[in-house]
């Protein structure tokens, strides 16, 4: 052994606790999520396995090692600072996690540690220069520090348990957890404070409950946080940490803690320590290096292909060989099925645009018909009327408001021949016929529509713009007849490949509810329309607010 350094059996369980810390930020390091105590956990994890392998140091020294230059040297600039660090991580993470509360007072006593940090930092400094370093001083000020602290983190993660008690049991479990971290780490404080840590009930108590306080923190941190852990990651954490509560056990029943002053028990036991340390590096190696590259090969990549495949090979004759095998019959089954609904779905989307088309035909028929027929006919009744008007040569009132009656009526029947053509979508475009059409309601005198458009106008295909204006004047009809609107606003507005419509008034509006989204205003048509063009709806409105309807579409 080098010279000054005998191992002690709390020298392997610092050691065993360090490689626990090690593996956890390990962990953390490689997360790819984020979430708001992240980085203060990575900072206690980065803190925690420095200030145990001192720990382990510190007990492997001779007695009356206190003092030296290298002792100094390293209280003063490696144990103070990384207990300050671990401390006010711990802090933080009492407040931060899961998820942030009490977030003034968190940042008030982040304020208030900083100053504390320093008269700590100070007290060590000032013991080691100018007090002989003083162990029982040095003790004293580590554990005071200790309990004042964990009194408050303990305070900080009751209460969030409370908050979460109705409302999140997850969190609730995990604070509880942490709570009772908090006041173990709170008794070993008091234990060694008032019977020293190098004691026979010091000894036992620190390391126990310093056992148990770090390893419950990890199993709440990774258990209750809310980032994604592989099954590989947890096989692997899983059986490190019970291999470490072993060898931890095993170490303490088999080799108990000597005094440091028992040089000759502690001679004794060195041969075995060794072994022990020996046996915990090959454990760990072999768990952390060897065991995921087994589980990947026979229990996660047949998984991954699982999910990326349609049929694999039978290469195992166990639970993931049984696994593969139903698998392989549900994906044929599912596949089967998937292809008839392919089937199905385009049958009805031809059929669905069949329909469009149909419905297109029939409007632009029926358009026709009204400007040939039915608009001829009605210009000839007002050219005769003009001209027994003109015979007679005297006012007649009752003619006078046929021709009036008869004028207003071929002025609608044209509106209304226009909004049925298809044609005049090609010619006008989206836009300039829900202007046109627009135009025909404001003469009306029943609702005054304003209409914008932002960004640079893209025409779409013929039939996209079409079916586009036929939403639009179905929403302006619910409108007219249902809504008792007196001001509708109409906007265009083409950003991001997408054309985004938006349509407001000013009307009773309704509860949105399946029953009136397809019933009061006809939304199972328009919403079959818009998914044909891939696009998307979204309806809101409440009773005596209006109705605000909102439409995208992908230009492309």
């Amino acid at each position: 052994m080098p010279p000054g350094i005998l191992l002690h059996t709390h020298s392997v369980i610092a050691f065993i606790i360090a490689l626990s810390q090690i593996g956890m930020l390990v962990f953390l390091m490689n997360l790819k999520t984020d979430f708001p105590a992240l980085r203060w956990l990575k900072l206690n994890y980065f803190a925690s396995p420095i200030w145990y392998l001192d720990q382990m140091v510190r007990f492997s020294m001779y007695p009356g090692t206190e003092g030296s230059l290298f002792y100094k040297i390293e209280t003063i600039f490696l144990y103070g600072p990384v207990l300050i660090f671990q401390m006010l991580a711990n802090v933080q993470i009492a407040y931060l996690f899961i998820e942030s509360k009490f977030e003034k007072e968190r940042k008030v006593i982040l304020k208030l540690l900083v100053p504390l940090s320093l008269i700590l930092m100070g007290t060590l400094i000032w013991n080691e220069l100018f007090n002989k370093s003083n162990f029982d001083v040095f003790q004293a000020i580590s554990f005071v520090w200790g309990i004042l602290l964990f009194i408050f983190i303990f305070s900080v993660t009751y209460r969030k348990a409370l908050s979460f008690r109705n409302t999140n049991h997850d969190a609730y479990i995990a604070y509880l957890i942490l709570t009772g971290a908090s006041l173990s780490f709170f008794i070993l404080a008091i234990v060694c404070v008032i019977f020293k840590l190098f004691s026979p009930i010091g000894y036992w108590t620190y390391f126990i409950l310093v056992f148990l306080g770090e390893f419950s923190q990890i199993v709440a941190y990774v258990r209750y946080s809310s980032v994604f852990v592989g099954f590989q990651l947890k096989i692997t954490a899983y059986s490190l940490l019970m291999l470490l509560v072993f060898l931890t056990v095993f170490t303490l029943v088999f080799l108990p803690p000597e005094l440091p002053e028992n040089i000759p028990g502690r001679l004794l036991q060195q041969n075995g320590l060794k072994i022990v340390f020996l046996i915990i590096i090959a454990s760990v190696i072999v768990t952390s290096l060897i065991l995921p590259a087994l589980l990947k090969r026979t229990i996660t990549r047949p998984l991954q292909q699982l999910l990326l495949a349609v049929q694999l090979p039978v290469l195992y004759q166990d639970e993931i060989g049984s696994l593969t095998s139903q698998f392989n019959t549900m994906t044929n089954s599912l596949q089967q099925k998937n292809n008839k609904l392919i089937e199905y779905s385009d049958t009805l989307s031809e059929l669905y645009n069949n329909q469009q088309k149909i419905q297109e035909q029939t409007l632009n028929h029926v358009s026709q018909e009204i400007h040939d027929n039915v608009g001829q006919m009605l210009s000839l009744v007002k050219i005769q009327l003009n001209l027994a008007a003109q015979k007679n040569n005297t006012p007649n009132e009752l003619i006078a408001e046929a021709q009036e009656n008869i004028g207003r009526a071929m002025m609608d029947l044209r509106d209304l021949a226009k909004g049925m053509s298809s044609e005049r979508i090609r010619v006008l475009g989206l836009v300039g016929s829900v202007e046109q059409e627009a135009e025909r309601i404001r003469r009306t005198g029943s609702c005054l529509i304003s209409i914008e458009c932002k960004g640079v106008v893209i025409q779409l295909e013929h039939q996209k713009e079409t079916i586009l204006f036929r939403v639009i004047q179905e929403c302006l009809q619910y409108t007219l007849k249902q809504s008792r609107a007196t001001e509708l606003l109409l906007s265009f507005n083409y950003i991001d490949q997408c054309l985004h419509i938006n349509i407001k008034d000013n009307g009773k509006g309704f509860l949105v509810s399946r029953e009136n989204n397809l019933i009061g205003m006809g939304l199972l048509n328009i919403h079959h329309r818009i998914q044909l063009m891939n696009g998307r709806i979204i309806i809101q409105s409440e009773p005596g607010t209006g109705t605000n309807l909102h439409i995208e579409v992908p230009l492309n």
